[in-house]
């Protein structure tokens, strides 16, 4: 589990311009660095990650975020 939760501030802008999935949230797909993907992800204000599925553990570190995509 990682203490950061915040996306990556190069990828910020991009998940802001997508639409919200709720007020102030943004439902997300990342990529990593190695290539693993991880769907479901909450992200608030499009910059702090909220939830991964439907737990407030974040399953990876969010600086290996390298791409970002709506879902």
């Amino acid at each position: 589990m990682s203490e950061n939760r915040m996306i990556p501030e190069a990828l910020q802008e991009q998940v802001q311009a997508m639409p919200e999935y709720g007020y102030g949230v943004t439902r997300i797909r990342v990529t990593l660095a190695d290539g693993s993907r991880f769907s479901d992800v909450l992200v608030a204000w499009g910059t702090e990650i909220v939830k991964v599925n439907t737990s407030e553990d974040i399953p990876f570190d969010p600086s290996k975020i390298v791409a970002v995509e709506r879902q």
